[in-house]
Parts: C-alpha cells; sequence; structure tokens
C-alpha cells in the first residue's frame, strides 16, 4: 500500500511535530509515502505570502530524503477534482483527494471532511 500525505502531514512529519499521532507515524514508516505536486505548490503559494517558514524547495528536498516519491499531477487528476461532490472546497485537498483516488493511494489526513469521500483515508 502507498499513502499519500496530505500537506499538513508532511509538514508535521519533517518537524516531528508531536500532533502526528503516534499510529500515523508507525504507519508511514512501514508503507511507501507518496507526495503530490500539489502539496509542494501549497508550500510555495503560503510561504510567498508569509504563512509558512517552510521554504518549498526545502520542503520537497527533505520529504524525497525522508524517502518520500513525488506525484506530478496530470490532466485526470484535475478533472476528477470537477467530478468531486462540493464538501470541500479547498483546491489544494480536492486535488490531492482525487489523485488518491485516481492512483489508488490510502490518503492520510487529519482534516475530518476528508472522510465524506469515497477512498481509503488513514485519519491521522
Amino acid at each position: 500500500m502507498r499513502l499519500l500525505l496530505d500537506t499538513q502531514i508532511l509538514i508535521w512529519w519533517l518537524l516531528d511535530d508531536q500532533r502526528l499521532r503516534e499510529d500515523t507515524r508507525s504507519l508511514m514508516a512501514s508503507e511507501a509515502c507518496v507526495v503530490s505536486v500539489a502539496s509542494v505548490w501549497e508550500v510555495a503559494i503560503k510561504h510567498r505570502l508569509g504563512k509558512l517558514p517552510l521554504d518549498p524547495l526545502c520542503f520537497r528536498d527533505q520529504s524525497l530524503s525522508a524517502g518520500a516519491t513525488l506525484l506530478p499531477i496530470s490532466d485526470a487528476h484535475v478533472i476528477e477534482t470537477g467530478r468531486l461532490p462540493g464538501i470541500h472546497e479547498d483546491p489544494f485537498d480536492r486535488l490531492l483527494i482525487a489523485q488518491a483516488r485516481l492512483e489508488g493511494l490510502m490518503a492520510v489526513s487529519s482534516d475530518a471532511k476528508w472522510s465524506f469521500y469515497s477512498l481509503a483515508l488513514h485519519h491521522a
């Protein structure tokens, strides 16, 4: 099983934040982790706006150094976002959910709204 990490989960993982539960850490240590280019994009935007001190290049490089692989964004992923119900309006989350569904990945997120979508989910 491969895990698609929500941006927040990945940030917690890289910063060794205590909000990341032990069962989630164990799951991430035992399974292949995937980082979407959408997460790098989200970090880049939030960094530019001053909402996140983490540099996107550092975010990407640390993710890869920690063993994660990078998932590109395809046209099929983008099209799938339009097919999702309007439960979540955050475009980055919608893209990650679409990617998890189309790629057959288990999503890892602390966002309760993700549980309303039809996808494999570990609620962190």
